[in-house]
């Protein structure tokens, strides 16, 4: 609540001076507000115990991940920056430094990652052999993050895989989600780390941003494994994670049976899932709404349906009638204890000259806006800032019936020009949700230190 406070108070001050960073001027005339600064009317506080923090993710902050597929990912990329994890904050080193600053801004949680390839550098050492000094140093983090005031939610698969499952060099045996044989090994993973941390940490989070993987993977390659239009391949791969992620809920809820923060459960476990507003290009245009539509079916729907209602809809026409369909499945179904959401904004969306890449049959333009009769501004990543979408988000995710965290939200803004009007639009959205009866239960900005 005090972040809460601090937040609301000084924003609207940034905000009534009608910018943020080295271009902030002030209003003409004291008490004049400008015509177009955004005011928020007065909220309730957020409630007792929400979640106020910040994530970061293990590969793009701690340095010397050397053992991973993003790792050889640097030196195979062509369309890459160049820059490298290893010129990264080392938050290896550094992570007490980090936890003060999260503290000193009212920080009350942080989510951060434990590294596969740190604990089992190598297939021999998994399971039973694991790094004795990694896995005390991640002791040590999360005894800092404690002494902080710092509740911490850990991901277990942030992206990056050790080598010896995904092996970019040796892409036929070691080939990473696209292996079924990857769910068991997950499970493994998950239960080891539950057993290992599970007296120092409750909230858990699998895998983060599953369809952000698929998408980048195999249909525009831009990440590991960098494969393209693999729509077969990206459809298995999914539903791999789903599986993977199902038996990592079951071993972590096996593996913690420690209460670390006294509110009588061990373990809650989610995904980091990141759904965003697709939007048709043109809405006259019945193609366009049809690709927009399938869109959201597909990379926001498919994996909660699963995990949560136990249902595959695996040819994509809207309902469970078909012989290949999976309904009710218990292997899947409940094995989510609140949804983890990372939202990002909106998507306006073209439809494909043909379906023959069904069902991708949409391509995204983010910046399009304007063809919906707006104007919003831009981060450095060249996405609009959409607030009103995450309350869109979350009344999408009211069917679900299950609590709600925001795994992350935030945006690409070296100069921090734009991050104070971005807090309060989006924080204004969470607390309007909240006294309209939704149970939201934490707000993670992205990032603490560092980002792609």
């Amino acid at each position: 609540m005090k972040f809460a406070a601090k937040a609301l108070a000084l924003l609207c001050t940034t905000l009534l001076a009608g910018a943020c960073g080295d271009d902030a001027r002030p209003a003409q005339d004291a008490g004049v507000v400008p015509p177009d600064a955004f005011i928020p009317p007065a909220r309730a506080p957020f409630p007792a115990g929400f979640l106020f923090g910040s994530a970061i993710a293990p590969y793009q902050v701690e340095g010397g991940l050397t053992n991973t597929d993003w790792y050889q990912w640097e030196s195979l990329c062509d369309s890459c920056s160049g820059d490298t994890a290893e010129d990264g904050p080392d938050f290896w080193n550094l992570y007490d430094g980090d936890f003060e600053r999260a503290e000193a801004i009212s920080n009350n949680a942080i989510r951060l990652g434990i590294d596969w390839s740190r604990i089992f550098p190598t297939l021999e050492s998994f399971p039973d052999a694991p790094d004795a000094e990694a896995v005390q140093h991640y002791h040590d983090i999360l005894s800092s993050a404690k002494a902080h005031g710092l509740v911490p939610m850990v991901t277990l698969a942030h992206f990056a895989l050790p080598i010896w499952l995904d092996d970019l060099s040796d892409p036929d045996s070691k080939n990473g989600w696209e292996d079924a044989s990857i769910i068991t090994a997950f499970e493994t993973w998950s239960s080891w780390a539950g057993r290992e941390f599970g007296a120092d940490v409750d909230l858990w989070i699998t895998i983060n941003e599953p369809f952000v993987n698929i998408t980048g993977g195999w249909i525009s390659g831009d990440v590991p494994p960098g494969k393209s239009l693999q729509i077969d391949m990206a459809l298995q791969v999914g539903v791999n994670m789903v599986n993977a992620h199902a038996r990592g809920y079951d071993a972590l809820h096996a593996a913690d049976l420690v209460d670390a923060d006294g509110d009588g459960q061990a373990a809650r476990v989610s995904i980091a899932k990141h759904n965003r507003v697709f939007l048709p290009r043109d809405a006259s245009k019945p193609r366009q709404v049809a690709a927009a539509k399938m869109l959201a079916y597909l990379l926001n729907d498919f994996f909660l349906n699963a995990v949560i209602l136990g249902n595959i809809d695996n040819n994509f026409d809207y309902d469970l009638d078909d012989p290949e369909d999976v309904v009710d499945d218990p292997s899947l179904k409940g094995r989510m204890d609140f949804i983890g959401l990372n939202y990002y904004g909106v998507t306006v969306v073209i439809d494909t000259a043909n379906d023959s890449n069904f069902p991708l049959i949409g391509l995204p333009f983010i910046n399009d806006l304007d063809h919906q009769g707006f104007e919003a501004p831009i981060s450095d990543f060249g996405w609009s800032m959409y607030a009103a979408g995450l309350r869109e988000v979350i009344d999408d995710l009211g069917r679900f019936d299950l609590p709600i965290i925001i795994t992350e939200n935030g945006l690409a803004d070296a100069s921090d020009s734009m991050r104070g009007r971005f807090l309060i639009e989006h924080l204004y959205e969470l607390q309007r949700a909240i006294e309209d009866g939704v149970d939201i239960q934490g707000y993670f900005h992205w990032s603490l230190i560092d980002n792609f």
